[in-house]
């Protein structure tokens, strides 16, 4: 158990290793980008990663993009809420344009989930932040556990399956980016 006032999520987290189980507040002090940082930081190589989550904010979509530009993201996939889409293209902009359309699901979600795995560790972080800081009292439990793994797997690839556009990913959100990118040309 662990709770923290002013550290920062590695401080606070600290160490994950096989078979950690870990319960933390915060004071907002920190967001999931922080945790995925630590989590991606922890795996010790390239990993695989699934966010699920209800929103982000510039900040969180810039500090993503770094992330995959360090090289210890394997592949990434977010599912996010639509409201995300529809009413927040300035910020789901920049990351379709860091990720790419493939990366993307939108449906009716407010579970924040993160699941990263790398060929030596897989975690799993279930939490109330979205990536986007809330200088609010938040909770996290981090679960590095082969089977908890897998059950959230399990459920973030229905929920993929479940969410796949219709035809393609640009019918979905090609109405986002084009509005992202007339913001974008207007400023």
């Amino acid at each position: 158990f662990v709770a923290s006032r002013l550290e920062g999520a590695a401080q606070t987290i600290g160490a994950l290793n096989r078979g950690d189980e870990i319960s933390g507040l915060t004071c907002g002090q920190f967001s999931m980008i922080d945790i995925l940082e630590h989590m991606l930081n922890e795996a010790g190589g390239k990993s695989d990663v699934f966010v699920s989550t209800w929103t982000a904010g510039i900040y969180d979509v810039e500090r993503a993009a770094q992330l995959a530009a360090n090289g210890n993201i394997g592949s990434i996939r977010w599912i996010m809420d639509r409201s995300m889409f529809s009413k927040s293209p300035q910020y789901a902009g920049p990351m379709i344009e860091a990720f790419g359309l493939e990366a993307f699901r939108d449906t009716s979600v407010h579970a924040k989930i993160t699941l990263v795995a790398s060929e030596t560790k897989r975690m799993v972080c279930r939490a109330s932040m979205n990536l986007n800081k809330n200088l609010k009292t938040e909770q996290f439990d981090i679960s590095v556990c082969d089977e908890a793994y897998e059950f959230f797997l399990g459920w973030a690839n229905e929920l993929w399956a479940a969410a796949k556009p219709d035809a393609d990913a640009d019918n979905v959100f090609k109405p986002v980016w084009d509005k992202y990118t007339k913001l974008r040309g207007a400023a």
